[in-house]
């Protein structure tokens, strides 16, 4: 489906400020380069809206006990407009999505060629989120490039799909009671997925107005080193969600990289390769 038939078949939404926020981070994807007028950089924020609300009203309703928080639209644009140029051409495997990332980058790059993974492999424990990324992807024409698969991270990983991605992709239950260990299982799975200097995304909460969360990001920082991942960037207060009971929490995004040394075989990450038992993570 081109762009044009895209943008007729759902009206645009309302642009948000997230364009102008203090925080966004200035290195973007952009195709003024090729349009000095600026006309290709509007063209794209108005096919990026009407995508985002297409994924927003396909998305199913969110199962609160699951920690399923949908993020901001206007948020998500800005997440998939930065980490899409990072993840084109590769293949990357998402570890739970509910927010439809892979979906909105799948949308985005085959109606208007923003870049985009190859190959998209998405987890996920909730059919209806399958469903619906599946349902997208036949409807959009990026069929190709989106597999998804049920899973859930207290399983193993399936073996065959251990070391093959690039890229992983996690915006994780932030684990608020336990010290983020909720969040730290799904990267955990994430790194499996990645193969040796491998990178990752993930978004997580930190904000000094709450202190659970720089006690877990802390927690979570160590996990990471401790098991050769060095955190490359960070992008601060980056996301805000449909959350009825803190709707100003922000999050962070990290982009990881796994830094082989050789001595990975003595570091063998907790949950690698078992099953997990729900009584080791207390308060999922």
């Amino acid at each position: 489906m081109g762009a044009q038939a895209f943008m007729s078949d759902i009206p645009t939404v309302p642009h948000g400020s997230i364009y102008q926020r203090r925080h966004a981070p200035t290195r973007r994807w952009t195709p003024t380069q090729a349009d000095p007028r600026g006309q290709g950089r509007i063209r794209v924020a108005a096919i990026e809206r009407a995508a985002v609300a297409v994924v927003e009203q396909a998305r199913p309703p969110a199962l609160r006990v699951y920690d399923q928080i949908p993020m901001r639209g206007e948020d998500l644009i800005q997440q998939v407009r930065l980490v899409a140029p990072l993840l084109a051409d590769r293949a990357v495997a998402f570890v739970g999505d509910y927010d439809s990332a892979s979906a909105l980058m799948g949308l985005l790059g085959a109606c208007s060629g923003v870049p985009c993974p190859t190959q998209m492999l998405v987890l996920d424990f909730d059919e209806r989120v399958l469903a619906t990324l599946e349902m997208l992807a036949r409807r959009y024409g990026f069929a190709d490039r989106l597999e998804v698969r049920r899973y859930n991270v207290f399983d193993p990983v399936p073996r065959e799909l251990v070391g093959r991605y690039d890229w992983f992709y996690t915006n994780p239950p932030y684990g608020a009671s336990n010290r983020g260990e909720s969040a730290r299982l799904f990267i955990a799975r994430g790194c499996e997925l990645v193969r040796p200097n491998g990178q990752g995304c993930i978004i997580l909460p930190d904000d000094a107005g709450r202190p659970w969360t720089r006690r877990a990001m802390m927690a979570t920082q160590q996990f990471l080193t401790e098991y050769n991942w060095l955190v490359g960037a960070k992008l601060d207060e980056m996301h805000r969600y449909h959350l009825d009971d803190d709707p100003h929490l922000a999050s962070s995004l990290l982009l990881v990289e796994h830094v082989a040394d050789g001595n990975d075989l003595c570091r063998i990450m907790p949950y690698r390769g078992r099953q997990v038992r729900m009584s080791e993570i207390p308060h999922f």
